[in-house]
């Protein structure tokens, strides 16, 4: 009787461990899929909100922009979105002499990053996403000015 009792609890075990590792290996693919997609186009349910943010300036202090850290509880998925204080001039061409301001998300658990660029005539951009169910993850950006280039970072999420 100890025996099947032993057997029994052993099997049971077993039973648990595979049906639980089942149940997260598909929760993490699933969740993996969404890196590299757009955010406007996923429709995941949720609340999206700005979880990180810090403010972009030059190397003399000028406030130049906003850098985002952006989260969608129904994904679980960031992103970054820079949106400037002005709309963009030529940039990012030799003739320009200056970069396009850049955002970048970034994984912190294995580096995967999405980078995005704001062009002339425009003010803003956000990047693709990157699964951060379990995991934590932090926005970049990178200005380039007369004053010379900054970086900006946020906290991570």
């Amino acid at each position: 009787m100890r025996t099947l009792l032993r057997r029994t609890a052993q099997a049971g075990t077993a039973l648990l461990l595979a049906a639980g590792a089942l149940t997260l290996t598909g929760g993490s693919a699933q969740a993996a899929t969404y890196d590299g997609s757009d955010p406007a186009s996923l429709s995941c349910g949720g609340t999206t909100s700005t979880v990180q943010s810090a403010a972009m300036t030059d190397p003399h202090g000028n406030h130049l922009g906003t850098l985002e850290l952006r989260y969608n509880s129904g994904c679980r998925t960031t992103w970054a979105r820079i949106t400037m204080d002005y709309t963009q001039g030529d940039c990012g061409t030799s003739s320009a002499g200056v970069a396009c301001p850049k955002a970048w998300v970034i994984r912190n658990s294995d580096g995967r990053s999405y980078t995005c660029t704001v062009t002339a005539g425009n003010r803003s951009c956000y990047t693709p996403v990157v699964n951060d169910a379990g995991v934590t993850s932090y926005a970049q950006s990178y200005t380039d000015t007369a004053g010379g280039t900054k970086y900006t970072r946020t906290g991570s999420y």
